[in-house]
């Protein structure tokens, strides 16, 4: 169950764009897209960042784990690595907070030249008990260096490139167990009639939602509809960590009458869900 992120970052030399735009307010649309034609824009002094998710223990010889960064281009560049907290918030949005106090990362910045690779050694200096998976990110981010780069025949554009892996430190005991704790009838802001859709994972790892299926019944009536796909908006595939909890809202059932009066609705509505393992 791999979650990892690739990104570039901002372009080195901004005062170009900034140049560009105020040229597009002065001259014709043909003549700017003539000059981007121009303009080779190519993500040079990319590097590779591997692997993309590793566990940990919180103890022992697998507390420590080692990564390799490989500067695949033909110039010297420089790369930070760091450690963050890794949470979602009930939108699944993620947050990250600095993480240095839970791991030794040696070297923590290396140049590499050319056609050269680095092994980073990774040790978990946390918690020992730990009852519930803890979620980190490891971040390779390439940083400006400019010693030994040539000048002439580069792009407009020198992008930094940045690897944002996942990294997890295994509980005493896996436990998995993702439940939907409630299916509430709700009126939104705009009057909108939905079902609100609380997920939970309850267990100890966590659990990536692929083909996640939602079934909710009416008791009283013993209707019942399938919610899936788009249908159930960002929690189809989202990555779950352990103790957290996702609310949704979806499109009221049609084959449903929606509820008079909302107080305990949700008590008549239970809902169960599946998904890909």
């Amino acid at each position: 169950m791999k979650s990892y992120e690739v990104e570039i970052k901002r372009p080195l030399h901004s005062v170009c764009l900034d140049g560009m735009m105020q040229y597009m307010k002065r001259r014709k649309i043909l003549i700017l897209v003539l000059l981007l034609s121009v303009c080779v824009i190519t993500p040079i002094f990319a590097f590779q960042f591997s692997p993309l998710e590793q566990t940990f223990a919180p103890s022992g010889a697998n507390s420590t784990k080692t990564y390799t960064i490989v500067n695949d281009s033909d110039d010297s560049i420089a790369v930070e690595i760091s450690a963050l907290t890794r949470d979602i918030d009930t939108a699944g949005r993620e947050k990250n907070e600095n993480a240095t106090a839970y791991f030794s990362i040696v070297p923590s910045k290396v140049i590499l030249r050319p056609q050269s690779s680095q092994i980073v050694r990774v040790q978990y200096r946390g918690p020992r008990t730990v009852p519930t998976e803890l979620a980190f990110r490891l971040r390779a981010e390439q940083i400006p260096y400019s010693q030994g780069r040539a000048t002439e025949g580069q792009s407009m554009f020198n992008f930094l490139y940045v690897y944002t892996t996942s990294l997890y430190i295994s509980p005493a005991r896996d436990v998995v167990k993702v439940q939907v704790e409630q299916a509430k009838p709700t009126v939104t802001a705009e009057g909108r009639q939905v079902m609100s859709l609380t997920v939970s994972n309850t267990g100890t790892i966590h659990q990536i939602l692929n083909g996640v299926k939602v079934e909710v019944i009416n008791n009283q009536t013993r209707q019942s509809v399938v919610y899936e796909g788009a249908a159930l908006g960002f929690v189809n595939g989202l990555n779950l960590l352990a103790g957290k909890t996702a609310i949704v809202q979806v499109a009221w059932p049609q084959n449903m009458q929606f509820p008079t009066n909302l107080k305990d609705a949700e008590k008549v509505f239970t809902a169960k869900i599946t998904y890909e393992n």
